[in-house]
């Protein structure tokens, strides 16, 4: 494993008094795509200008489940529709670059109308530099969906749908006179708002994050890369009342240092790696803090132009406050390869497996619970025309816990059909 810098390091990134002046440049910083992306589209373009830098986009699948509630018994089965459109904007302007993307979708229940929901996403960025030596980021995304119901446990389908909305603001700056050292620096806001707080919906949380980012990377003549950052995060969970006989918090403060590697073995194979330290205290109830190594590793080897494989392993940590738990840890390998048939026709598949602990304090001794997930993807995708993709795909996966009630089994198949002009 790679050297770790010490969590005291990250006392180094202590400097809150500047975040809500960082967070003030932010939101002006995102203003700044607001007004840019409009303008651009009257300007001048460069001599680089791409070929068709606006396309829309439209789409529609259907998806059978056989187990929808991800229940160990009483398996109720859906068929879900998916229809979408947008557009995809991708402009170079001199040494500027804008990107916007907007996708609307309509998500359609056969049997439980009441989980129908419209999406709507976004990922809009500018790519500045104002010299070849200063460059960055200015980016804003937003992502909605149904919360998965693996964490379900209403005792009846009345209350059950609970849209996730992510929303995340985000500066950075690259400086980097020679392109070989680059300092790092940014700051991001993060928003995760869920439209159904119940208990029926075990620990998921709604907050707001505020993060001041800093570091440097070194970029080796090879093409490889190594990086060390700091994050400095303070957020609240919103909507939430103190609450010392169930141990809810309303504040928390996160830190986490990080080393990452990207580094290229040979022109067929390479490696991209993450090592951390993160600790999350609380304003109040010190029973939910956590901390701990997190990181992954991901080994990509082409040995044809035609096959791809990757080869993935991961553990992170989770807040997960219940009445007996407060986070989680997840193990998670997996084995993904590509095959491209022709340049028409490529195949994917994937096997996973997770363990998944549940840790922490609560108000009552915790169970101890542990849960083993399997899963197992195939997909087929067939673009007959440039502007044209068919697709389907097959899933079967599980979960055995050591608490029997959270076993489960669920298959699904679905197909979807795209179109970009």
């Amino acid at each position: 494993m790679m050297p770790l810098i010490p969590p005291t390091c990250v006392q180094a990134f202590k400097m809150n008094l500047l975040l809500p002046i960082a967070h003030k440049h932010l939101f002006s910083g995102v203003a700044l795509i607001a007004i840019g992306l409009p303008l651009s589209l009257f300007s001048q373009p460069s001599i680089a200008d791409e070929e068709d830098p606006l396309k829309f986009i439209a789409g529609v699948s259907r998806l059978h489940d056989n187990n929808l509630f991800r229940q160990n018994s009483g398996k109720k089965s859906e068929n879900i529709t998916s229809a979408y459109a947008g557009i995809r904007l991708d402009k170079l302007y001199a040494q500027q670059r804008f990107k916007f993307d907007f996708t609307l979708t309509a998500n359609r229940y056969q049997n439980y109308g009441i989980l129908d929901f419209n999406a709507k996403d976004y990922k809009a960025a500018w790519l500045w530099s104002l010299t070849p030596f200063l460059k960055g980021t200015i980016s804003l995304d937003r992502k909605q969906s149904l919360n998965s119901f693996q964490d379900f446990r209403g005792g009846s389908l009345v209350n059950i749908r609970n849209i996730n909305t992510s929303e995340t603001q985000h500066f950075e700056a690259d400086f980097s006179p020679h392109n070989v050292w680059h300092i790092l620096g940014g700051v991001t806001r993060s928003t995760q708002k869920n439209s159904n707080n119940s208990n029926s919906f075990e620990g998921q949380e709604s907050f707001t994050m505020n993060s001041l980012d800093a570091g440097a990377r070194y970029n080796f003549s090879s093409g490889s890369s190594v990086t060390v950052m700091g994050h400095e995060r303070s957020g609240d969970y919103d909507g939430r009342q103190l609450n010392a006989a169930a141990l809810f918090d309303t504040a928390f403060d996160e830190r986490e240092v990080e080393t990452k590697l990207d580094w290229i073995l040979s022109g067929k194979s390479r490696v991209n790696a993450r090592v951390a330290y993160l600790s999350r205290d609380h304003d109040h109830f010190s029973q939910r803090d956590f901390s701990g190594l997190v990181g992954n590793v991901d080994y990509s080897w082409t040995p044809t132009g035609k096959l791809r494989l990757i080869l993935s392993a991961a553990s992170s940590l989770s807040s997960y406050q219940t009445l007996d738990n407060s986070y989680t840890r997840l193990n998670t390998i997996s084995i993904t390869p590509l095959y491209a048939f022709s340049d028409k026709i490529t195949m994917r598949a994937k096997a996973a497996i997770t363990k998944r602990t549940f840790l922490g304090e609560g108000v009552i001794p915790d169970g101890d619970r542990v849960d083993w997930g399997k899963t197992a993807s195939f997909g087929v995708e067939w673009a007959p025309l440039r502007t044209i993709s068919i697709g389907g795909n097959l899933e079967r996966s599980s979960r055995d816990s050591n608490i029997d009630v959270y076993d489960y089994t669920d298959t699904s198949v679905g197909v979807n059909a795209n179109l970009a002009i």
